[in-house]
């Protein structure tokens, strides 16, 4: 959890984009109903494994703690990584296909606290970013599955 506020990820920030994410389905759904999820999210074991992982290797370039070829790519944020969504995508896979879709549209125009990591000067948050979206996420499709079916 340390992590997660040292960044700046809580209930209301995965809130917001949820309701960005979802208002036009859930629209009597608020932004704290949306953020109270994540709690139900982080009780996953794989999703806190996910979330330590890619934190520690933020934490570790920023550190200059990596071998130097790593380092770059990780510090840099260099566009043809891809593990760093690759690790968020575990974390989306969990909750399925509503899941993986909202990640994805979340990653291309980063959505709220994304922007705002993905663009922090000085700071190392090439994991952070995707794994707050794939967080987010994971609190949509919590709602998507929890809701009835309109077959009509």
């Amino acid at each position: 959890m340390q992590e997660l506020d040292k960044r700046g990820i809580n209930e209301i920030e995965v809130g917001k984009v949820a309701y960005e994410l979802q208002h036009e389905y859930y629209p009597e759904v608020t932004v704290e109903q949306f953020g109270s999820e994540l709690k139900n999210v982080l009780k996953k074991r794989e999703v806190l494994n996910i979330l330590a992982v890619g934190f520690e290797l933020d934490n570790l370039a920023a550190e200059n703690k990596l071998t130097p070829v790593l380092h770059t790519i990780i510090a840099n944020d260099l566009g043809m990584f891809g593990v760093d969504e690759a690790l968020a995508f575990n974390i989306t896979q969990l909750y399925g296909t509503i899941s993986s879709s909202n990640f994805g549209l979340g990653d291309k125009v980063k959505l709220g606290l994304a922007k705002k990591l993905d663009n922090e000067d000085g700071k190392v948050n090439t994991f952070a970013d995707d794994l707050f979206l794939a967080l987010c996420s994971a609190v949509v499709a919590r709602f998507g599955h929890g809701s009835a079916l309109a077959l009509q």
